[in-house]
């Protein structure tokens, strides 16, 4: 065995019993979400340009861009977005047509170094202050810190692999990440999290490397079989709990110098976004089935009532614009399939979502 096998097992091969049972909860999810998935192919696009945009907006802000998901699908759609410096639009445009690509074809586009440094290059494409080093591992060193209003960094969150060395370092952990995976020699979620934490303190290229990673960490789960990467954004997940993720970075990488080195703060926060990010996907799998039960007017009530989590029947009546006796006919049968629930009597009579009671539902 290896230095390098070692130390990249080490991190993995004794994983904490919360870290199993949540690597057991995702592929739970997982299985429910592959043998539910039955929308209609609208649907499917609707949904998965939905994700583009909204991934692409999140990993760019995390990085300090301005572009809301609005201005983003005007990028899109190639309208140009003139508010913001041209630099927002450009990493915006990159990333959407990276990770388009990516969605695509991730079964043809395997785990190498060459395909790394492609996706690098296509998603700086726009980017004319990164026309020098576009594709290529970077030539000077690099650190990952907080930026302040003037764009400079104010505080370093953790050093970084010197450039000498990440050439080298990059194929060593290519290397053992394919052999892993090809070997299942661990669960694939452990790899994929250890490729990430590592490729993260390498940050091999000049610029990009947050945002590649992002688009590595989806092509490396659509590989691995988990296809509601496609329908939810885990970028946008980040971005929500940003502070999170660079204190399970930063715990993680100060140990990679000692002689116990430990990826557990980022497996914990790796993990919890991706079971978040699979609920969220088989949540919109049950709304796909509900409309499929229900009357377009029927249906129209579940999702009011979704939306506010609670309501009065003449609300609803008023918001929708359905008829009272159609509206309570619509209450009747939401509550017989156990999508809603009546509360209190008389005119305090409320409808209340089971998804913001907590309350299970079932079709």
């Amino acid at each position: 065995m290896t230095d390098i096998t070692h130390k990249f097992d080490s991190r993995i091969d004794t994983p904490e019993p919360h870290i199993v049972a949540l690597l057991g909860e995702i592929d739970g999810i997982r299985g429910e979400f592959k043998s539910g998935l039955r929308m209609m192919p609208q649907a499917i696009t609707n949904l998965k340009k939905s994700t583009l945009i909204t991934s692409a907006g999140a990993s760019t802000r995390i990085e300090g861009a301005k572009l809301t998901d609005e201005e983003v699908e005007k990028v899109l759609r190639g309208l140009a977005v003139s508010k913001f410096a041209d630099r927002d639009s450009q990493e915006v445009q990159g990333y959407l047509e990276t990770l388009q690509n990516v969605f695509d074809s991730f079964e043809s586009l395997p785990l190498r170094e060459s395909v790394i440094t492609s996706l690098h290059n296509q998603l700086l494409k726009y980017s004319t202050k990164d026309d020098t080093h576009r594709g290529v591992y970077k030539t000077k060193e690099n650190t990952v810190g907080i930026l302040g209003t003037d764009g400079k960094v104010v505080k370093i969150l953790f050093e970084t692999t010197p450039a000498y060395l990440a050439a080298k370092e990059m194929q060593e952990l290519v290397e053992w990440t394919k052999d892993a995976l090809e070997k299942s020699r661990f669960h694939q979620l452990l790899v994929i999290a250890n490729f990430i934490v590592e490729f993260l303190k390498i940050h091999p290229f000049e610029d990009g490397n947050g945002r590649l990673s992002r688009v590595l960490t989806n092509l490396l789960l659509l590989r691995s079989g988990y296809a509601f990467a496609q329908y939810v954004s885990h970028e946008q997940i980040i971005e929500h709990r940003k502070d999170e993720y660079y204190i399970a970075l930063r715990k993680s990488q100060e140990t990679f110098q000692t002689n116990c080195g430990t990826i557990d703060p980022w497996l914990n926060f790796f993990f919890s976004t991706l079971k978040e990010q699979a609920l969220k996907a088989l949540s919109y799998l049950e709304e796909e089935k509900v409309e499929d039960i229900l009357s377009p007017k029927q249906y129209e009530v579940w999702k009011y009532i979704t939306r506010v989590g609670k309501a009065p029947r003449g609300e609803i009546a008023k918001a929708t614009g359905i008829v009272d006796v159609t509206v309570r006919q619509a209450l009747n049968r939401l509550i017989a399939l156990g999508k809603i629930r009546r509360i209190g009597q008389g005119r305090g009579t409320r409808y209340l979502s089971h998804k913001h009671s907590g309350a299970p539902g079932r079709i």
